[in-house]
């Protein structure tokens, strides 16, 4: 009997750059990816990085995502923030409806929202600020799927709440054993070399499991495989990992 033939996402956080370098290389990374997270405000980007990666999107065949963050541009939305929950509720509906503002005028469907930074690690384990999360985007449009961690807080509430959840897991970020993120101000949370990343793609996709930090395996399973815009490398990534993951005869197709 045959083996039904395993099916990916690939996404990337996108709209981020800072100059025309970065952003040939953010158009580039499209040509090799299913489905794009775009920022929209909060940490970084505006009206016309909107404009510019969306309609790149739609010349693809790429689906495209809301990517709100804490607003914190200084610290591009990476930073532990104290800030109340109205004040950030605001900011997160505001960050959507710019971004729906857009993607409306040019005709582009907006498939799913997913957190940025520090604000998704932290809506992974507080019950208040998932929910808190769930209710702006289902205030903006209920049909939105939510992109998160795998076996988190933000996928219970999402669920319950009735809301498409798709599982998310990172080729280029260190796992912890108990399936967090190592954090980013620790020594190597981020993975460095292409064969790392590489090598990472390929077991979460093709064996459902992740090497963590301690060198132990665990399964983790997920929809969407994360590559980062900014990290370096991040095009010659995106070439390796399609090509791997291809080869291994993987669909790579967006979850929509």
């Amino acid at each position: 009997m045959k083996s039904k033939q395993i099916e990916i996402d690939l996404n990337a956080d996108l709209g981020e750059y800072q100059s025309e370098k970065q952003y040939f290389i953010e158009s580039q990374i499209l040509s090799y990816i299913s489905s794009c997270n775009i920022a929209c405000g909060g940490h970084a980007g505006d009206e016309k990085s909107m404009q510019k990666i969306i309609l790149a999107c739609k010349q693809k065949g790429v689906a495209v995502g809301a990517h709100p963050s804490y607003p914190d541009r200084e610290g591009f939305g990476r930073r532990r923030m104290s800030i109340d929950s109205s004040t950030l509720q605001e900011s997160l509906i505001e960050q959507l409806q710019s971004f729906f503002f857009i993607s409306e005028a040019l005709n582009v469907p907006v498939s799913h929202v997913k957190a940025h930074g520090r604000l998704y690690n932290d809506v992974a384990s507080d019950k208040n600020l998932a929910n808190l999360l769930v209710s702006a985007i289902k205030e903006i449009d209920s049909n939105l799927c939510i992109v998160g961690p795998p076996n988190s807080m933000m996928a219970n509430v999402a669920r319950q709440s009735g809301s498409n959840f798709v599982a998310e897991a990172f080729l280029d970020r260190r796992y912890k054993d108990d399936g967090s993120l190592v954090d980013r101000d620790c020594s190597g949370a981020i993975l460095g070399s292409l064969d790392e990343r590489c090598e990472q793609a390929r077991n979460i996709v093709c064996n459902q499991r992740v090497e963590t930090e301690s060198n132990k395996f665990i399964e983790i399973e997920a929809k969407t495989l994360c590559l980062h815009g900014d990290s370096p490398d991040a095009l010659e990534t995106a070439q390796l990992v399609r090509a791997l993951l291809e080869n291994e005869n993987v669909l790579i197709k967006n979850f929509v």
